[in-house]
């Protein structure tokens, strides 16, 4: 059964999921991380804050593939019963990026999923702390209903996040964590994704 991600209504926030491995492996992240979602009429809200003793950013360009070039935080959001679904990343220094699949599985590369959309309107305020980083995340509702879903009470969506944490400029075997925890790190295995709950 998937986890439930539950939305409160904005401004109010939902309570916060912490980030872990996948299930078949053990222990606990190094840099740990919580989520928790917010939503409204206007679209979905996203708050994070992650722990991150070494803040990796070898691209600071928006509409770039930031798992290639330090940390990023991830968020993919899919209508329950749709083929299509977003990838959309957050920086620590407020970078952001959009990918759309208008199916899944795809025959799209990642860079073709970055290139050929329109979907721009994702906004993103990232903050470095003492322990980290947070981050806002705000998806429009005009980007969610673009290909017919619904937006508001009793829609169903599904959702995961994600995370590549580097340690060093030299961005090997970053840590990779997840809300919810997926039986193994892959973050496309849809059929895992949490289910969104937008509670009244």
């Amino acid at each position: 059964m998937s986890l439930v991600l539950e939305a409160a209504r904005y401004p109010a926030y939902g309570t916060p999921s912490a980030m872990a491995y996948s299930t078949d492996r053990d222990g606990s992240p190094v840099e740990g991380g919580t989520v928790r979602f917010a939503w409204d009429k206007q679209g979905l809200h996203l708050d994070a804050v992650l722990e991150d003793s070494s803040l990796i950013a070898l691209n600071r360009d928006d509409e770039q593939l930031h798992y290639e070039s330090g940390d990023v935080f991830e968020l993919f959001l899919k209508p329950t019963n749709a083929l299509h679904k977003w990838e959309m990343y957050a920086t620590p220094f407020g970078n952001k990026s959009t990918l759309f699949f208008p199916t899944w599985p795809t025959p799209l590369s990642p860079q073709e999923a970055l290139e050929n959309h329109e979907y721009r309107e994702l906004n993103v305020v990232s903050e470095i702390t003492e322990t980290g980083w947070k981050v806002r995340m705000f998806v429009p509702a005009s980007q969610l209903t673009a290909l017919g879903s619904g937006w508001g009470d009793g829609t169903e969506w599904t959702v995961l996040c994600g995370r590549y944490n580097y340690n060093s400029e030299d961005l090997l075997n970053p840590e990779l964590t997840m809300v919810p925890a997926l039986s193994t790190t892959d973050y496309h295995l849809t059929d895992e994704y949490g289910r969104l709950v937008l509670l009244p």
